[in-house]
């Protein structure tokens, strides 16, 4: 079963490649929802696009947080950093790209043959949108959660080391405790309550993705002491707890849940701004899918979940295409959702194998004096 590697065998974590792939089908079944098209019966899951890309950021945060830690003081020498840019670049930008230049090149063709000047494939692009979105100044539709995620690799690198001044010179606590500090001050400079529909500035999003750091220091504090029954104990009850959060934080189970006790349904996009409730369950359930041999951890670790974990990138940027084309071509309910999920899978996979997996293997750390990594790259 195809999957993607990372660069250090150390840092593989199988159900958290399953998580990755969970966080895409949200997307994908948030928008199939979105356009009355369904997977299972009474299965409507609008509204929680926003809940998968909240996991796909505490998850980036988590993964590329904990090795930069674990390698201390040397995390800002010219080559890690070096190593660092090289794989986040090649990782997001020639996909995003194209993506972009599909957009841009589709709308003028579209504009000058067809005299249709806002359509587009995936979308409308003009030339100023194109350099504004390359820029992350701007997002449509998925891209603003590129312009997001690409921002926090720039804040990254600081605020892991200051984290490691933290434990290194007072301590575990005190590292905690900073993250903590940190969390909160952003999330009082920038409440989730004002952020804006598909927002793509960075600062709401912060307290999410700092949650994924503090989840790394304490993931190390866990490999320092260990995995005692207690805590094992403790993790698989937070794990449930956790998912069972994620789960009554969706509109179709939270409106059920009101309409047993005499309310009414919600709107969709009533939970798209509980940034920081959802980014602490989805915490609970990553920590819980890494150090929990047990029911959860093995659902993540499903091949099928791992599969489109590989694929995540690709088939959150494609799967809104063959969602506006099945809506083109009149396809609703289950006939339109699966067919969106099959072309999109299909088109993921051809990306992954013919641009992902090939500009991953490109090597710039010669010029820095560090040898080649040999793995291909990932999270």
């Amino acid at each position: 079963m195809m999957q993607r590697k990372i660069s250090d065998a150390s840092q593989q974590i199988d159900a958290l490649d399953g998580l990755r792939g969970f966080a895409a089908l949200i997307v994908v079944f948030s928008h199939t929802s979105n356009a009355k098209m369904y997977f299972l019966p009474g299965l409507d899951l609008r509204g929680t696009g926003k809940t998968g890309v909240l996991l796909f950021f505490v998850l980036s945060a988590f993964l590329l947080a904990r090795p930069l830690l674990q390698k201390g003081s040397a995390m800002i020498s010219k080559s890690e950093m070096a190593h660092y840019w090289q794989r986040r670049f090649f990782r997001i930008y020639p996909l995003y790209t194209l993506y972009l230049l599909a957009g841009l090149i589709s709308t003028y063709l579209i504009a000058h043959y067809m005299g249709k000047s806002d359509v587009g494939i995936p979308f409308s692009l003009s030339p100023g949108e194109f350099f504004r979105h390359m820029t992350l100044q701007e997002g449509k539709m998925v891209t603003w959660s590129i312009a997001v995620e690409f921002k926090f690799y720039f804040v990254l690198p600081v605020i892991a080391y200051g984290v490691f001044l933290l434990r290194d010179r007072l301590g575990f606590a005190a590292a905690i405790v900073g993250m903590f500090l940190l969390i909160a001050a952003v999330a009082i400079y920038s409440p989730q309550a004002a952020s804006l529909p598909d927002d793509p500035r960075l600062t709401p999003y912060l307290p999410v993705f700092f949650g994924g750091i503090l989840l790394a220091v304490l993931q190390a504090k866990i490999d320092q002491l260990g995995t005692p029954e207690q805590i094992v104990r403790v993790l698989r009850v937070l794990g449930y707890v956790g998912l069972a959060g994620v789960a009554f934080m969706t509109p179709l189970v939270f409106s059920i849940y009101k309409s047993y006790t005499g309310g009414g349904w919600v709107p969709s996009n009533y939970f798209t701004r509980y940034f920081l409730e959802l980014r602490l369950c989805w915490s609970l359930v990553l920590l819980s899918c890494v150090n929990v041999p047990g029911y959860l951890q093995r659902v993540f670790m499903w091949q099928p979940l791992r599969y489109f974990g590989a694929l995540s990138f690709s088939l959150y940027l494609f799967h809104i295409v063959f969602v506006e084309i099945a809506e083109k071509l009149s396809l609703s309910g289950y006939a339109g959702a699966y067919f969106v999920l099959a072309t999109s899978t299909l088109a993921s996979f051809l990306s992954f194998k013919i641009i992902e997996e090939p500009v991953s293997k490109f090597k710039l750390e010669k010029f820095f004096g560090r040898k080649a990594a040999k793995t291909s790259a990932g999270r």
